[in-house]
């Protein structure tokens, strides 16, 4: 693969969000037998909080995109 990593990030079309400050007091992951465990990540829209719960008031694509604002806070 060439290029850089912001590259690509770029070119997936992800915006970077500035990191949320804490709002706990955590430890954000713990790897214990090759495992990660991650706690502490919550998805932000535009910096408002993604909230709902799937099936009720949220569907399949808003849960994804929640997973994904998770995923790219890491």
């Amino acid at each position: 693969m060439s290029g850089t990593i912001d590259q690509r990030i770029a070119d997936l079309g992800i915006r970077m969000p500035e990191p949320a400050a804490p709002v706990a007091s955590y430890v954000p992951a713990l790897e214990h037998d090759g495992l990660l465990h991650i706690s502490g990540q919550l998805p932000f829209e535009d910096g408002d909080l993604m909230q709902g719960r799937l099936g009720e008031d949220r569907d399949i694509d808003y849960g994804q995109g929640a997973a994904r604002a998770c995923a790219v806070m890491l």
